[in-house]
């Protein structure tokens, strides 16, 4: 009889550390949604300086790099401290090209639902209701909405690129 006793016991307590194991990875998941929000905003913020950079032209950068260190100026000019990766992933992030090929934007690789699905900050609107991270785009677009051009994704999923 104790030992049915002992089993049960530790049938329930297998069951509680499961759920303490499932409540501890959707924490997890939700700090990496903040955080994906932030080091996102800090890529569109950088885009956005980038394109206006008085005596920019108003023109995009072609690659991360170039928020570290603007190649549009003989002195260094620096839209981003350093290179952050995707928070979700860990890896690299989606890069978001216009019509011409000028980085406009970033995204995770991540093709997990968000928790998050409401209440986002008027830059992050259009997240509201999307079904992945993926989708969750940082971009920055001077003026009007330039038109979508998809792309063929080439190379790897961290590098894949998506016309905007």
């Amino acid at each position: 009889m104790a030992y049915l006793w002992m089993l049960g016991v530790l049938a329930v307590m297998i069951l509680l550390l499961g759920r303490a194991v499932e409540v501890d990875i959707t924490q997890g998941e939700r700090l990496r949604e903040r955080l994906l929000l932030q080091v996102g905003g800090e890529y569109r913020r950088a885009i956005e300086s980038y394109v206006q950079a008085p005596g920019g032209n108003g023109q995009y950068p072609r690659k991360l790099e170039d928020l570290l260190q603007d190649p549009r100026f003989p002195v260094a000019v620096r839209h981003l401290r350093r290179l952050r990766p995707d928070p979700e992933t860990g890896g690299e992030w989606a890069l978001l090209r216009g019509p011409d090929g000028a980085l406009v934007g970033v995204a995770s690789n991540s093709a997990r639902a968000p928790h998050k699905r409401t209440g986002f900050d008027t830059a992050d609107a259009d997240f509201e209701g999307k079904p992945t991270l993926a989708e969750w785009r940082f971009i920055y677009q001077a003026g009007a909405p330039a038109p979508v051009q998809p792309l063929p994704a080439t190379g790897s999923p961290a590098k894949s690129a998506v016309a905007f």
